[in-house]
């Protein structure tokens, strides 16, 4: 990728943050008048993807855990295998830039701790982002 793609690309998701939050302040489409260049999606869309809906799982299974004192093994089952099938995919997702990275690494971070989580998928996590990281992102 040359740096006037790279430029681009950063250009556009500014501009398009911006659109996204005008539109979330008014209620309404936004049109701007700063100039929008159309360029491939980013290399590592997605993992991002990927990392975000574990998240979002995540913070679903601890909401209906504090909602729900007695869940049964099925209510919370259908979440623990989305979660599974999430971290399989992010360790399977090779991070290809910086953003991709940082993307794993919070996943990495958001299950860590995490008991529930078998460790062996915990250590399939780690071993994933270290291989990745030896890619020389930093």
């Amino acid at each position: 990728m040359t740096h006037n793609q790279s430029k681009a690309r950063t250009e556009t998701v500014a501009g398009l943050a911006r659109l996204a939050g005008l539109a979330a302040m008014t209620g309404t489409d936004a049109i701007t008048a700063d100039p929008v260049t159309v360029c491939a999606p980013p290399v590592d869309a997605r993992l991002v993807e990927l990392c975000a809906d574990l998240a979002a799982t995540e913070r679903e299974r601890h909401r209906q855990m504090e909602t729900a004192r007695n869940l049964t093994a099925v209510q919370l089952g259908g979440l623990l295998t989305r979660r599974q099938m999430l971290m399989s995919a992010v360790c399977e997702t090779k991070a290809a830039s910086r953003d991709g990275l940082k993307a794993k690494a919070r996943a990495v971070r958001l299950v860590l701790g995490d008991t529930v989580v078998p460790r062996n998928m915990r250590e399939a996590l780690m071993r994933s982002l270290l291989e990745d990281m030896q890619g020389g992102f930093l």
